[in-house]
């Protein structure tokens, strides 16, 4: 038969307390249940960091999308209030950001951060306005630049309910046929924080 060493170790140990004064076994035995004690309370206090933890991540919800234009992608813009629809996804926590309508859910009630911009070839302008359901409540314009790309851009706060929509839209007097397609158009959006 073959002991591991685990077992030739507690035998050792048996042998060498059997040849200790009682009160030096005494004072081991006390120690190692010290110490077997306090092993005991640090699993507790681990187990329950683990576990606030897994709630906080489930309480402390993070949402965050940001979405582009891509030259592969051409959007025309051929009308007035036509939802901006930008299909490169580069983040969206909190799955609110819909790539196929362009459109934000609020997953949740709170504060939110929105950042929107567009960006026109030479000769041509877009105006655009951040829509929270159907009410405008801020507007960037680009254009009109005869030699070079022009940008456009534009930052709000707001509060929201759960499931508002969220959008960017071109101008209600749009006027002209314009193409999404670079990056410098981007819509993306925070939540700073909950209600």
């Amino acid at each position: 038969m073959q002991w591991s060493p685990s077992v030739i170790c507690i035998v050792w140990i048996q042998i060498f307390l059997m040849f200790l004064p009682t009160t030096k076994c005494q004072m081991l035995y006390d120690s190692n249940k010290e110490n077997w004690d306090l092993q005991n309370q640090m699993m507790k206090m681990k187990d329950e960091m683990i576990r606030l933890r897994q709630e906080n991540q489930m309480n402390g919800k993070v949402v965050a999308f940001s979405a582009t234009a891509d030259s592969s992608i051409r959007q025309t813009i051929t009308k007035e209030r036509e939802i901006i629809i930008l299909k490169k996804v580069l983040n969206n926590e909190g799955d609110g950001y819909n790539s196929e309508t362009g459109i934000f859910t609020a997953p949740m009630a709170g504060k939110y951060a929105f950042y929107f911009s567009v960006q026109v070839r030479p000769n041509k302008r877009l105006g655009i306005y951040l829509y929270v359901n159907d009410d405008k409540k801020a507007e960037a314009l680009a254009g009109l630049n005869i030699e070079h790309f022009d940008t456009g851009s534009n930052m709000a706060t707001l509060s929201l309910q759960k499931n508002d929509r969220v959008c960017i839209k071109s101008h209600p007097k749009n006027d002209q046929i314009v193409d999404i397609q670079f990056s410098g158009n981007s819509f993306s959006g925070f939540l700073l924080s909950g209600k």
